[in-house]
């Protein structure tokens, strides 16, 4: 097997480093002495810039794994992969996260890097949470705690308690989620570091008090006023010790969850009047944040807005966090959101509106399993990239920068994957006036492919389907295409306007129904339905939302067509 030429070198020179790092961090960097050093002031740079900005995190990682393989230094590589795993979580990139956890698991075994198995596994464990698998998210923290506390590192150990109560919370189980937080109370009473202190004092109190939230909304659906009352004080007592442990160790992040939760709390002691203060500043806050993974504002503003008399801006705010969860295929919390709107609808009196509601939350259910299936595939086929990859390259360095390569390619299809399609993005997204279209394209009941023709015959059809949207793109030069996930692809280019969108969308749509699939499914034909959305360049972020929720509708309205249709 031919080996791999080395890459360009890494210029830390030619880095451009964010305006808002601490004067601490930049004196590490400015008196690194060799690449390793460089790679983990970046590291601890990256880190630092979770709390504002998950991109600017994400290219600090990558800049740090580079100078580590230039350094030949494999703990640091793995530490930079650990942090660019947690930041892909918070970036809508499960898959992208999975890769990052395979190499890392490939550098522990081969380096005997035993102590950083607990925060990979962890890293995993969030991954797992992403796309719905709850009881392997489970297991997964149960082995990192193990693994820290056989390796004796706080860090870790506390990491571990805070995202085991973070998915008691999510499972909608507060009373584990605040047996999960106690341990971790014990375990910051034992810390000498003031300031892994501080850090975990500001994860116990934010979810903390959203269990407490979850407590007093489970005592209202059971109809007990003064249980609900008794919760909620006693959250805002503990939002109290919060607000405090913020003014030690400030967390932009930490403070909109204590604000949207605050509001909730507030909501439910029926003082409207402090429920909108708290939800106005979080809001105000959430819109400076890069992050998409916390739904807790849109759903406190929904809440809010319903107790207003305002239904129709509460179902605005439920679509919103809907489209968030949906764009990451985030199981646990579509079904959260589709079962609020449900009864909103049902509180209203639309019942056939509450119905479809509860209809979609059904095929959500389905899909996501077919999502955990795939996952599973995703993970053996990461193990047989690296094996393949140990064989053809002569290093590790290497073998990380072939997995790299690889990482930007749907393996199945050949077609981009998500990390190909975002890397690909700001050469269409340069002149932010021009106009792009965002088509999202799902085969439609495709598990019935699956339970026909098996998981082979899956893949058959997923690879067919994307030859006939290659074949469709002759004339556009400029567009990317990508495998989204599952059976779902994604297509964007430029337009001149949206009647070319739609044309576009409908010559994908007839292809896909009109190919011959006899050869390749015996008995079966295919069709996919298709939502599109156009907006300038610097609004692409919401193309690609409105063109999600435009192939829910497409589905809902009987599938095989285009949503929005043509005027």
């Amino acid at each position: 097997m031919p080996v791999m030429s080395a890459s360009a070198p890494f210029d830390a020179g030619t880095l451009r480093l964010p305006e808002n790092l601490p004067p601490e961090l930049l004196r590490q960097w400015q008196s690194a002495a060799d690449d390793r050093e460089r790679a983990q002031a970046l590291t601890g740079m990256a880190r630092f810039m979770r709390d504002s900005s998950m991109r600017a995190a994400q290219q600090l990682g990558e800049a740090a794994l580079e100078l580590a393989m230039q350094a030949g230094a494999p703990e640091e590589a793995t530490l930079a992969l650990v942090g660019l795993g947690f930041v892909a979580t918070h970036l809508n990139q499960p898959e992208r996260s999975q890769e990052i956890v395979a190499r890392a698991t490939e550098l522990i075994h081969e380096h005997g890097l035993h102590h950083l198995r607990s925060s990979v596994v962890n890293v995993r464990a969030l991954t797992q949470m992403l796309i719905g698998d709850m009881n392997s998210a489970r297991q997964d923290l149960q082995e990192a705690l193990s693994a820290a506390q056989q390796d004796g590192d706080p860090g870790d150990i506390g990491n571990a308690f805070v995202n085991l109560g973070w998915l008691a919370n999510s499972m909608g189980d507060p009373a584990e989620g605040l047996h999960q937080l106690n341990l971790l109370e014990e375990h910051i009473q034992t810390l000498r570091d003031p300031d892994l202190r501080a850090e975990l004092n500001n994860y116990l109190h934010e979810n903390r008090a959203s269990s407490y939230v979850l407590l007093a909304r489970h005592a209202r659906d059971r109809d007990r006023p003064e249980a609900v009352q008794q919760a909620a004080r006693q959250g805002l007592m503990v939002l109290r010790a919060a607000h405090a442990a913020l003014n030690v160790l400030p967390s932009r992040t930490s403070e909109v969850l204590c604000r949207a939760h605050e509001s909730a709390l507030h909501l439910l002691l029926g003082d409207l009047h402090s429920a909108q203060q708290a939800a106005d500043r979080a809001a105000a806050m959430n819109s400076d944040l890069d992050q998409q993974l916390y739904i807790e504002v849109p759903m406190c503003l929904a809440e809010l807005h319903e107790a207003q008399g305002d239904p129709a801006a509460a179902l605005a705010d439920y679509h919103r966090a809907l489209s968030i969860v949906r764009s990451q295929k985030r199981h646990r919390d579509t079904q959260v959101i589709l079962r609020a709107m449900a009864a909103l609808h049902e509180r209203a009196g639309q019942y056939p509106q509450a119905l479809q509601v509860l209809r979609d939350a059904l095929q959500d259910t389905q899909d996501a399993l077919e999502r955990v299936n795939t996952a599973a595939q995703r993970h053996l086929s990461l193990a047989h990239d690296l094996q393949q990859a140990r064989q053809d390259a002569s290093s590790w360095q290497d073998r990380l920068r072939h997995a790299e390569t690889q990482a930007r390619q749907d393996p199945l299809t050949g077609l981009l994957n998500r990390r190909g399609l975002e890397e690909g993005l700001p050469a269409l997204t340069g002149n932010g006036d021009a106009l792009l279209a965002a088509l999202f394209l799902d085969i439609d009941h495709f598990k019935r492919v699956n339970d026909r023709h098996s998981h082979a015959g899956g893949d058959r059809a997923l690879q067919g389907v994307a030859q006939v949207l290659r074949a469709q793109l002759t004339r556009w030069p400029h567009a990317l295409l990508a495998r989204y996930g599952g059976e779902e692809f994604v297509l964007i280019t430029p337009v001149t306007d949206a009647a070319q969108a739609h044309a576009l969308a409908e010559a994908c749509r007839r292809a896909v129904a009109a190919h011959d699939w006899t050869a390749l499914l015996p008995g079966t034909n295919l069709t996919a339905s298709v939502g599109y959305a156009v907006e300038p360049g610097e609004r692409l972020p919401e193309a690609l939302s409105q063109a999600d929720e435009h192939l829910y509708r497409a589905k809902r309205a009987g599938r095989n067509r285009v949503y929005p249709p043509s005027d």
